[in-house]
């Protein structure tokens, strides 16, 4: 979501004349888009946000705005901490960049040469182009910010989604990747996410369809059997689990069992031969025991599952698991991630990306 968001503001500024500068020392404007689900991410834009400091004072016109989760979850604070900055725009309010940025910066932009096509968004290093289908999330998982920063989740109307793919198909793209918190529970009235993929999968022009990320609790037989009918779907499907412990999911406030995710991947394996399973997994829960993380390494023995993004657990304000006592001690989250890990390590099918794992190539 946030590689899409900063596509949108990006080429927001490109329409409006603003040319991207590849030497922070000489930008005009500089756009900090924020990630709040993690601690450590936070943490590294406030450090970020921080070294703008010395900048601004070398350069008075330079203008710096802060957008994303952070910006909604910490709005006060970085007004109290960064003075300097002349913008903040909560993810919820993206939407609206330009006229927020038109507001704010008083630079005139050079005058674009040719006229730059209005685009919808793009991930311009994976061939493929991001849609947003739903915004925001009303799951309200223990351990997870996202429903307090970017809002309740709602779906876009098929009319709007299609005329994103139309504007796509006019520049010459013919993959596109669905994004939302969960994509899965997309639905406008009868419309769901298994009628969308069906009506895009019937558009000559777009030859390959991504989406990410799903639900487990949302991963119905209408979806799977969609998925396996439509063939220009990717066979590749994001499904977090989490955790392999039903008394962990359950106060992680997940919605399903282990004996479902289970069930899930067996008809997906069944349903679509050769998919490609991936998923998240969280380490140190609090009162996580050694039974609780066991039953974690036997899920993921047990599904096969090769490639995770693993995570030990950190409290985030504003959650629910926030209240709770967070009390496996910090060795022992990093003990139990090391011993998760080593079972992806030894798939030999992993990069390694700090504590974060993907695989070589997700074009199946």
């Amino acid at each position: 979501m946030n590689v899409a968001d900063s596509d949108f503001m990006s080429e927001k500024l490109n329409n409006a004349g603003y040319e991207r500068c590849n030497d922070i020392h000489k930008a005009g404007i500089i756009v900090v888009n924020t990630c709040t689900v993690r601690q450590h991410a936070e943490e590294r834009a406030l450090s970020f946000i921080g070294q703008l400091k010395q900048l601004k004072i070398k350069n008075k016109k330079l203008k710096i705005i802060v957008a994303g989760c952070a910006a909604s979850r910490l709005k006060e604070k970085l007004k109290e901490k960064f003075p300097y900055i002349d913008k903040i725009i909560p993810a919820t309010e993206i939407e609206n960049f330009s006229e927020i940025v038109k507001d704010a910066v008083d630079i005139t932009p050079k005058k674009p040469k040719t006229k730059l096509p209005t685009k919808v968004g793009g991930y311009k290093n994976s061939g493929t182009e991001f849609i947003t289908i739903t915004k925001g999330c009303s799951n309200f998982c223990s351990y997870c910010v996202v429903p307090s920063v970017r809002g309740k989740e709602i779906s876009r109307p098929k009319k709007e989604i299609l005329a994103d793919v139309k504007k796509l198909i006019s520049q010459g793209k013919s993959e596109i990747t669905l994004l939302g918190q969960n994509v899965n529970s997309y639905k406008v009235g009868s419309f769901d996410f298994s009628d969308l993929l069906i009506e895009l999968n019937k558009i000559p022009q777009i030859k390959k369809i991504g989406f990410m990320t799903s639900h487990p609790k949302d991963m119905s037989d209408k979806i799977i059997n969609a998925i396996a009918s439509c063939k220009k779907v990717a066979r590749q499907i994001h499904l977090p689990i989490q955790s392999g412990s039903n008394r962990i999911l359950k106060l992680m406030n997940r919605k399903y069992t282990r004996e479902k995710y289970l069930k899930i991947i067996k008809k997906l394996r069944k349903k679509i031969p050769g998919v490609t399973i991936t998923t998240d997994i969280i380490v140190g829960f609090p009162s996580e025991t050694e039974k609780d993380f066991q039953q974690t390494l036997d899920i993921i023995k047990k599904t096969g599952i090769k490639s995770a993004f693993t995570f030990k657990y950190s409290p985030r304000e504003n959650t629910k698991a926030f209240s709770m006592k967070d009390d496996v001690k910090s060795e022992i989250k990093k003990e139990r991630l090391a011993r998760l890990n080593a079972i992806f390590y030894n798939s030999g099918k992993i990069n390694r990306r700090g504590t974060e794992f993907a695989e070589n190539s997700t074009e199946n």
